[in-house]
């Protein structure tokens, strides 16, 4: 045989083995329970990440492999077989056997797996980000194949006509709060391996992750706040409360993450940025996506520490004859202040959000000295309109801030979600163009001046 056949065997080897691996892992991961989601089930902890990080190093055939085979084996453990005999064949047998291969490959061979990390560090976070949503893709579908089976019985009771449509909505309702999980751990991931290669991919992760912090921060911290003491009008103290939780979250995220990232944590902020061309769209996508995922895992943990320790949830509806929530609010935003209307709702968002941002941008403007008070400024600006806004919509002037407690909450806060969107970037917008075209007159005037 010669030496570059012996070469090629050793390589499919070493990828095959990693294959084994990375399927035993994905398999032990896929045995952790994290928290339990509205429509029942609980979310594992990222356990698409070896076969992420497998297909990323090895190519994208390998990784859709190696994430079919998966899919397949979900499908069949879900279908034919006991959850003992899952963990007894499948993550114990498969552990077996990919430690195995890897003890059966010579040192040089072995010493290829670092090279296949360095491969995975060194490649572009938008290819690790496709990559990832095909392979959680792949999965997905494995677990709706699975539920038309296995959850059949219980589709018609659930309200649904179709166990396919049934099965995709409950695996969907996982979906965020899994891509959450992933997201994080890839680039914790992403950060810890060493690279070789001079470029600014930890500068800008570090960034989104700060970004990601600071919003579950003010989810955790704000929207906790409101489900603790309530924001009815028979309970006016929670108004200032809650307005003050949300606003302080601002004051403590601006000393800390703002050194990092300048603190956005929140999709309007970030858009008010780029209008003014303070970020790349890049940066600005980046911001985005890892804002909601923050904002997504502050309210996932929220409803499980409330479920954990019995607390009811003030903005929610409890049922006294149960003993439990009948409804979950988590601190969502809704139209009831605004009696449904949704004109109303979406100018009360878009002019809070255009005072909001408007005090941002005049704060963090290099131009003009505002000392190291920028902070604490912009904190009471948010509790400025929080105190106006509670009492209408509950206050969202931020996209992300509505998305995490709305997809985790359901019912009303879904069906308006979009006003919370809209409204919130509309005032930013508004904000970045109105500041620039003031400020730009003020600087004609000082040069007329000047010459």
């Amino acid at each position: 045989m010669s030496k570059q056949s012996l070469k090629s065997n050793r390589e499919n080897i070493l990828r095959i083995s990693t294959g084994g691996v990375c399927l035993a892992l994905a398999f032990v991961l896929s045995q952790l329970k994290l928290f339990e989601m509205p429509m029942g089930g609980t979310v594992t902890p990222a356990s698409t990440l070896p076969i992420i990080v497998y297909g990323v190093a090895f190519g994208p055939v390998w990784g859709f492999v190696i994430a079919f085979i998966f899919s397949l084996l979900q499908l069949i453990g879900g279908w034919l077989v006991t959850p003992f005999q899952v963990i007894l064949d499948y993550t114990i047998g498969y552990t077996a056997l990919g430690f195995a291969g890897f003890a059966a490959l010579k040192a040089d061979s072995r010493n290829k797996i670092s090279d296949a990390l360095g491969r995975f560090r060194a490649t572009s976070v938008i290819k690790i980000l496709v990559f990832t949503a095909i392979a959680y893709i792949v999965r997905w579908l494995g677990s709706v194949a699975s539920g038309v089976i296995f959850y059949s019985e219980y589709a018609a009771d659930a309200g649904y006509d179709s166990a396919l449509v049934y099965s995709m909505v409950y695996n969907g309702s996982f979906l965020m709060a899994d891509l959450a999980i992933l997201a994080v751990v890839l680039v914790i991931l992403y950060m810890v391996i060493p690279s070789s290669k001079k470029d600014d991919t930890v500068a800008v992760i570090q960034k989104f992750t700060a970004e990601f912090i600071g919003t579950f921060v003010l989810v955790f911290v704000g929207c906790g706040t409101a489900m603790a003491v309530g924001c009815d009008s028979a309970n006016g103290s929670g108004y200032i409360l809650t307005a003050f939780a949300f606003g302080l979250v601002i004051v403590a995220m601006a000393y800390s993450i703002g050194n990092v990232s300048g603190c956005h944590i929140n999709p309007a902020v970030s858009l008010a940025m780029l209008i003014s061309k303070k970020m790349t769209v890049k940066e600005f996508w980046g911001y985005v996506v890892f804002q909601v995922l923050g904002a997504v895992s502050g309210a996932g943990l929220l409803r499980y520490v409330f479920e954990l320790t019995g607390k009811v949830d003030m903005t929610g509806v409890y049922d006294e004859a149960e003993m439990e929530m009948a409804s979950w609010g988590l601190g969502s935003n809704g139209l009831a202040g605004c009696n449904g209307n949704i004109a109303g709702g979406l100018i009360i968002e878009a002019v809070l959000t255009f005072i909001f941002v408007l005090c941002i941008l005049g704060v963090t403007d290099s131009k003009f000295k505002h000392g190291s008070f920028g902070g604490l400024i912009i904190g009471f600006a948010l509790v400025l309109v929080h105190i106006i806004g509670i009492s209408f919509t509950g206050t969202s002037v931020n996209p992300a801030r509505s998305i995490g407690p709305a997809i985790l909450a359901g019912g009303d806060a879904l069906k308006y979600l979009w006003v919370f969107i809209v409204g919130p970037l509309v005032g930013g917008a508004v904000a970045a163009l109105v500041y620039k075209a003031i400020t730009l007159s003020k600087e004609d005037k000082e040069a007329k001046e000047e010459a």
